[in-house]
């Protein structure tokens, strides 16, 4: 210092050896490292691994994550968003709970520490906002409509102001303040827009859980918070470029390299994707080169006096969408959100100091503005929309959605604090206050949307009410990936569409909900559906754009036809009450649904996502329609040759409707029956009958309970007797419709015979048989892994003799209208006595006889 004297040392540093004084200069000092990064005896000599700075960065890593993660499951109940329980624990592992532990000084957090953990913290965010820019469409600005851009404009330009008058009211009566580098003015500007922001990616995450995204409120909210993100983006530019010294320099030239990327590098970077990708097979090569190409950007706008995340944000958007944004997502996403980006928490929770709160002001006043400051933008937002006439509970749910802040958020006040324009207790108090703002929106929104719901159960149709109406036919047909798509429109050109008996088919690509997939959902509900030409679910996503296109192709090749595409974002658990409610909604005949697993090269299956098969049973559990799981082993069209030929028929596609009896195989059998009418389509009904030496185990249950199982087994026969005659009579005139009746007596005699078709046939179509005691099936579900086929599906998915055959396999809704038994003398064919056992018990003396 100035009289020739040392300044004292902090406490961090005078307890650390690994510490030493370098340069003294005025009032600043200047430390280093005298040790190495790492420890060099290990702990088996009895060195303390935390004291080195590699190890405690793990340390600090695996606390953070472990915190959130326990955070969000004790959260999750109440409906707050994944944000509260992020700066909750990085409140935590500040000094307001376990930091000014002089334990957690010394091996936690300590001094020496956090410039590695603030250079991480960095290195996440330009990789966070690399990625928030692959997902960042711009149609929804360029064709939002009046009331969109209206409310965004209101809820930017009003909370900005109330933002920068409370930083200041703060500052007049606070006695004690660290800004003495720079006016007072800049920290009020960097408040003003944390108030004014609503972060998009935060917002959609919140809307997807309470089930809103498809909704009036969700798709407006959307659409205004795309707006405001841009808005923020450059607000915050303007505002670092305020703060610095040289601020028409930082204007200038982050500008100037804003046009570059736009005009230049983006029509460069297109080019160079389509020049060097092979069908858009993109490899670990173009990923590691646009994850670099994302620091690079980063130091260009950090050079000129920006963040360095707003070059990350500017390569992220000009990067060409599409394979290459799915490719970097499926490997980076998880990585950087899940692992690095809590570290960015820790930051804020360390420059959180709770203590700092009330120092030189009071409480109330305190609690005042944080109330003002949550107040500000609902306000404005619900008025803005009551002047554009939406209702009143969608106007202040608006509100309540515009306050929802996010990361961005969090940026632009620790850019504030790294600028030294906000001092600990303003940054303090507007990280509360954005903690706030963002955990009263869920609690509110579901208790507005609560019953938002339909309360009565709708009563789908069934297909065989379709058949016999002649109505329209609807599907809904679920996607989960562009391989889906071939297969299924093929089964839906089988499934003959005329103008007399037309199909109405809900296209839904469905999408797990992560926060990188947010934005896709935007781009397929929000304005853009108001753009000209009128596209429906346009998309810069091409994978998007081609499941989209094929339905859409398939619309208009085909008469009778009507498609809509639509998606659905939901977590996997959660993404057949989406897929239910939307059956419900549309009035939806069938749902078809694809196999978990796909066919590989040599004839055999594998498993291409385990959750599909999650969300498939809960679809057969909860549908309110028919369902249809769909096995897909390259089904041709039917306007295409097919390997299998009908000698003495020009039909040249064969399906085989295998029928042991019961509810499931009625719809099937209704099914291929509509299906027999298209073109190109030969049918073959094979009728299962039991032998006279047929039998099989009953539920264990008491003799009442078997009686009854007797008594439904019957009525069930009768019903598939009374059905058969009518298809029989029905298709007497049409050649290319055949059945035959072959008498098995167990459930290996079935398979034999099944076999014996092996790949005759292009698709096979069974019933689930769910809850059907048949000798046909006997023993089959002994060894079946996937019973939510039944057991001939099951049976002929993992069978070894039928590699090439698709297979679809139909369950009738249970909420689907009864069947009413109505039996005359001409319904009923020959019946063969079945011996029916109680249990597996072969001691069992008391079998009941059906004579």
């Amino acid at each position: 210092m100035g009289d020739g004297r040392e300044p004292p040392l902090p406490p961090a540093i005078l307890s650390g050896e690994d510490w030493r004084l370098q340069v003294y200069e005025k009032d600043h000092m200047i430390a280093c490292f005298n040790k190495s990064i790492t420890h060099t005896m290990g702990v088996w000599k009895a060195e303390n691994a935390l004291l080195a700075t590699l190890p405690t960065f793990f340390t600090q890593l695996a606390i953070i994550i472990t915190f959130t993660y326990l955070l969000k499951r004790l959260l999750k109940p109440l409906c707050l968003p994944r944000l509260v329980a992020d700066i909750l624990g990085g409140v935590i592992m500040g000094p307001s709970i376990i930091g000014f532990q002089n334990f957690s000084l010394d091996y936690i957090v300590p001094f020496r520490s956090i410039m590695t953990l603030e250079t991480i913290a960095n290195y996440s965010l330009i990789y966070y906002m690399f990625l928030r820019g692959l997902e960042m469409d711009f149609k929804p600005i360029f064709h939002a409509r009046n009331k969109v851009l209206s409310i965004a404009i209101a809820s930017i330009v009003i909370p900005a102001p109330i933002g920068y008058a409370l930083h200041k009211l703060l500052l007049r009566e606070a006695k004690n303040t660290d800004l003495h580098s720079k006016p007072s003015v800049y920290g009020s500007l960097f408040w003003g827009i944390t108030l004014a922001t609503t972060n998009f990616t935060e917002l959609a995450q919140l809307l997807a859980n309470g089930k809103l995204l498809h909704s009036d409120i969700g798709r407006t909210a959307l659409s205004i918070t795309v707006i405001t993100d841009f808005i923020s983006w450059f607000l915050l530019v303007i505002a670092m470029a305020a703060v610095n010294d040289s601020h028409l320099y930082t204007m200038s030239s982050t500008l100037a390299f804003g046009i570059l990327c736009a005009f230049v590098l983006r029509p460069a970077l297109s080019w160079m994707a389509r020049h060097t990708s092979i069908d858009d097979n993109y490899n670990e090569h173009h990923i590691g080169l646009a994850l670099a190409g994302a620091l690079l950007f980063g130091y260009i706008t950090d050079s000129c006096g920006s963040h360095s995340i707003v070059g990350a944000f500017m390569l992220g958007v000009i990067l060409p969408k599409g394979e290459l944004k799915n490719a970097i997502m499926e490997k980076v996403e998880y990585f950087v959100s899940d692992v690095m980006l809590p570290l960015f928490f820790v930051v804020i929770g360390l420059r959180t100091e709770v203590h700092h709160i009330k120092a030189g002001i009071s409480i109330v006043l305190v609690l005042a503005i944080i109330v003002s400051a949550t107040l500000a933008k609902v306000v404005v937002t619900f008025v803005a929309a009551l002047i554009n006439q939406m209702p009143l509970r969608d106007s202040f749910a608006l509100g309540l959605l515009m306050n929802t802040k996010g990361v961005l958020a969090l940026i632009i006040l620790n850019s504030g604090r790294d600028l030294k324009v906000l001092d600990n207790q303003t940054f303090t108090i507007m990280v509360f206050s954005v903690l706030v703002m963002t955990a009263i929106v869920g609690p509110f929104m579901t208790l507005l949307y609560k019953s938002s719901r339909p309360s009565k159960q709708i009563q789908c149709k069934s297909i065989r009410s379709i058949q016999e109406s002649n109505s329209e036919f609807r599907f809904l047909v679920c996607v989960h990936k562009s391989q889906n798509v071939s297969g299924v429109i093929n089964l839906l050109e089988a499934s003959n569409p005329t103008t007399e008996s037309p199909i109405s088919v809900f296209a839904v690509h469905l999408v797990e909900l992560t926060s990188s997939h947010a934005s896709a959902m935007l781009i397929v509900h929000d304005t853009c559906k108001s753009t000209a030409g009128g596209s429906r679910g346009g998309s810069g996503n091409q994978k998007q754009s081609h499941i989209t296109s094929a339905f859409e192709n398939f619309e208009s090749e085909n008469d009778g036809t009507t498609v809509q595409a639509l998606t659905a974002i939901s977590a996997y658990t959660s993404m057949h009450e989406d897929i239910c409610s939307l059956a419900g909604e549309k009035d939806v005949t069938l749902i078809i649904v694809p196999f978990h697993k796909q066919s590989t090269l040599d004839g055999g299956m594998e498993d291409a996502n385990s959750y599909v098969r999650v969300v498939n049973k809960n679809v057969l559990d909860n549908a309110p329609c028919s369902v249809a799981v769909f096995v897909d082993r390259g089904l041709k069209s039917i306007f295409t040759e097919s390997s299998s030929t009908n000698s003495g028929n020009d039909r040249r596609h064969c399906f085989a409707m295998l029928f042991t009896g019961g509810p499931d195989d009625r719809e099937a059998l209704a099914y291929a029956w509509r299906m027999a009418q298209t073109p190109n389509v030969n049918l073959t009904v094979v009728k299962f009958i039991a032998g006279q030496d047929a039998t099989f185990d009953l539920p264990d249950e008491d003799e009442n309970g078997i009686l009854k199982v007797m008594a439904e087994n019957e009525r069930q026969k009768k019903l598939d007797d009374q059905y058969i005659e009518s298809f029989l009579i029905n298709t007497r005139n049409q050649p290319w419709i055949n059945l035959t009746k072959e008498v098995v007596n167990n459930g290996e005699e079935t398979i034999q015979l099944i076999s014996s078709m092996g790949n005759e046939y292009d698709l096979y179509i069974v019933g689930r048989g769910q809850s059907v005691f048949s000798p046909l099936t006997f023993g089959l579900s002994d060894w079946g892994d996937c019973p939510e086929l039944g057991t001939v599906g099951d049976t002929l998915v993992s069978s070894s003799f039928m590699t090439n055959a698709s297979i679809l396999v139909v369950q009738k809704g249970s909420t689907a209208e009864n069947e009413a038994v109505e039996v005359s003398q001409h319904s009923i064919v020959d019946q063969e006595p079945i011996v029916y056992r109680k249990s597996r018990d072969e001691g069992d003396e008391n079998d009941l006889d059906r004579l």
